[in-house]
């Protein structure tokens, strides 16, 4: 047998590996839509997607618009990370937009449901960095949710 004959067989053995022993971060995966600079904040800390500022003008759309109907736990549950978990954060965006506020959906500026992700992002444990999110489809779509996990359910005690 030849060497390319062993070639696919290379290949795939390595993305295999890759993805096995690669390990993962929680949030994003390395983008290659977006600019190097982003890409290497990625590397150096996936976690930091947001900045505080942001988050902080999200917790105030939060209580203006989202509190009459939604708790905290709405976005925390244990049930929301396993909705959420693995997907991008450009459909959590969409969902809110194109469903929310409930009696008026798509009202908010573009920067209104922006902050309102990234408080949600820090309401589950995920830090600020330095670098704003910005509402870009492209960008949004390649950051993934991995959210921490939620406590195991404590045991029953008699």
């Amino acid at each position: 047998m030849t060497i390319s004959n062993y070639l696919p067989s290379a290949f795939l053995a390595t993305v295999v590996a890759a993805s096995v022993f690669g390990g993962s971060r929680m949030s994003a995966q390395r983008p290659l839509a977006v600019s190097p600079l982003r890409a290497a904040m990625f590397v150096v800390d996936s976690a930091k997607l947001y900045t505080e500022a942001q988050a902080v003008e999200g917790a105030k759309v939060w209580t203006a618009t989202c509190s009459g109907c939604h708790e905290s736990k709405d976005v925390t549950s244990a049930d929301f990370k396993t909705k959420w978990v693995g997907r991008s954060l450009f459909e959590l965006y969409e969902q809110i937009r194109t469903t929310m506020p409930d009696d008026a959906p798509g009202t908010l500026t573009p920067e209104q449901y922006l902050t309102s992700v990234t408080y949600i992002l820090k309401l589950n444990g995920l830090p600020a960095g330095e670098t704003p999110l910005v509402a870009d489809s492209v960008t949004m779509s390649t950051l993934k949710f991995d959210l921490p996990a939620p406590p195991p359910p404590s045991p029953l005690v008699p």
